[in-house]
């Protein structure tokens, strides 16, 4: 093995050949391996990288100069390849042997939380999400063994197909919870992959809480040790890691040991897929993603199950997801506080039907619009994000109610005329000419303070009178560090399942969730959900 001191002077060697020029060149020619470091967290960008290259059990190193961002190297060790190895068992492993009882109270409190966010998301989504009820139809003309159930509508269908619905359900309404800096919505896989599990296994109702909690750590774990390079190369982090949570959960709750787990991450992983093409053109295929990866998670438990092998070394091998997937790996985000810092606990919840990216510009549009600045006086609007924030949620003109709810202009200017982006808003806002003509004026503004994908958001009013009215966030509200309050989540489960379902209906289903690790069977939960003559559609307001 090379020393630390080798890898030192060949850093130095290379710094004094080679030119910025140079050094680009042999950026796009260096190996293929990602890069594995041990840096402080939250620094992402690094000028001086160690590639640890994985070959049979040799290790070489590179040495990779980035001159993109010309700074000083920042202090990063190298870690070897012990900190991988075995990494897709030691989530198995853990995940096999959580129990409910083992979690601590706050974590249990939050797990259940998300649950119901997550059911009240696809509840609303049976009756609104034109690409989910799109992939129903079709599933309801396959037909299947009748096995969980399409949430609303109350078809029994195979689990997997099931999921496949749900899973575009949880992400067709964007009001799915997400993690920053893993970019990642991983309830509206998991939620939709724990139900269709439940229902052909009768899992109590604390083993579905429990698998929940295991599921999210894979998940929001692989998400932050890859991105942003991840999404970099144009990958939906959702579609792409959520679904190993629901191998996870799926594999757990159908009594699989940590053998089998590993052989569920190993075939989930296989199946990963999901780009973000979307973007660039607008259609109906946003939520089609995170219903497959809930399809392929929920099909690989249930391989596994059946004593179906895969990879077991699927993330660390040479020839693994990381190789695949990304440049880079930050290792303290995969096992620093592993079995005892539960990531479910770094997830926010999104109080608008908005992209993430969009929320911080909306709460600031809500605050004018509270503070009663009048439309008439407003001569510019403009809002300045980070890169990536705009890269993700600046759609316009708004060609569709799923493009409204991911256009920051859009969001904006709803705020500013009605103070709410609730479903509801964005259902009643989308076909009010006078809101599309407001988002027109709404100006994006890069700001290179808030990095490369920040959520930090500045928004600026000029007025008619010559001054100009600014607010700042530096965090959406809903996340960890800004929370809603009980009641607020209370209310946004209240408001978007009672789009479809009675007052008296969700009342029972919200009290069911927050004491879903009492329930025997957890199947009972889904069964809730169908709509009158299951047939979900919006209730008058």
């Amino acid at each position: 093995m090379v020393g630390y001191a080798t890898i030192v002077a060949c850093r130095q060697a290379f710094a004094a050949k080679c030119s910025d020029q140079q050094a680009e060149k042999n950026k796009t020619s260096s190996m293929a391996c990602p890069a594995i470091v041990r840096a402080r967290p939250g620094h992402i960008d690094r000028s001086w990288m160690v590639v640890v290259a994985i070959h049979t059990n040799r290790l070489s190193y590179a040495c990779y100069y980035r001159s993109q961002r010309k700074e000083k190297p920042m202090n990063v060790h190298t870690r070897d390849t012990a900190d991988l190895e075995g990494l897709t068992r030691r989530f198995a492993k853990m995940a096999a042997k959580l129990r409910y009882e083992d979690l601590p109270a706050a974590v249990q409190e939050k797990a259940k939380l998300i649950i119901r966010d997550g059911v009240g998301n696809q509840i609303a989504a049976s009756a609104i999400s034109e690409a989910a009820i799109a992939i129903t139809q079709l599933v309801q003309e396959w037909g299947g063994k009748p096995e969980s159930t399409i949430i609303g509508f109350g078809d029994k269908v195979p689990a997997p197909l099931a999921a496949f619905c749900n899973g575009a359900m949880g992400h067709g309404v964007e009001l799915d919870d997400a993690h920053g800096s893993g970019l990642i919505k991983a309830g509206s896989v998991l939620i939709p992959s724990a139900f269709a599990a439940a229902e052909i296994s009768h899992a109590k109702g604390d083993d579905v809480v429990a698998a929940v909690v295991a599921g999210y750590e894979i998940a929001v774990r692989v998400a932050k040790a890859i991105n942003p390079g991840h999404r970099h190369r144009g990958y939906h982090t959702t579609s792409t890691v959520s679904l190993m949570g629901a191998a996870v959960i799926t594999a757990k709750l159908l009594g699989c040991d940590e053998e089998g787990i590993a052989n569920a991450i190993g075939l989930a992983a296989m199946q990963s897929s999901g780009i973000q093409s979307y973007l660039d053109d607008p259609c109906m295929a946003k939520p089609f993603g995170p219903g497959k990866g809930a399809f392929n998670g929920v099909l690989a438990g249930i391989m596994a199950s059946r004593n179906f092998t895969g990879p077991k070394k699927v993330l660390e091998s040479k020839e693994g997801f990381f190789n695949a997937f990304t440049d880079s790996v930050r290792i303290p985000d995969l096992v620093d506080g592993f079995g005892t810092d539960f990531a479910i606990m770094e997830v926010g919840f999104k109080p608008h039907a908005a992209c993430r990216y969009a929320h911080g510009p909306i709460d600031l549009a809500q605050v004018f619009h509270n503070e009663g600045v009048k439309l008439e006086n407003v001569t510019s609007i403009t809002v300045k994000m980070s890169g990536l924030a705009i890269r993700q949620a600046s759609k316009f003109p708004c060609t569709s109610l799923n493009a409204a709810m991911g256009s920051t202009q859009f969001g904006v200017a709803l705020a500013l005329a009605r103070g709410g982006n609730g479903l509801r808003d964005y259902w009643d806002g989308y076909a009010d000419r006078a809101i599309h003509d407001l988002a027109a004026r709404v100006v994006l503004e890069t700001e290179p303070e808030f990095g490369v994908g920040g959520r930090q958001a500045v928004v600026s009013l000029g007025l008619d009178d010559g001054r100009t009215l600014t607010h700042r966030s530096e965090e959406p509200r809903g996340e960890p560090t800004n929370p809603l309050s009980a009641e607020e989540l209370e209310r946004k489960f209240m408001t978007t399942a009672g789009l479809v379902l009675d007052n008296a209906t969700i009342a029972a289903i919200s009290r069911r969730l927050m004491a879903l690790d009492k329930e025997a069977d957890a199947a009972v939960i889904p069964a809730m959900t169908v709509a009158p003559d299951r047939k979900p559609a919006l209730r008058a307001a």
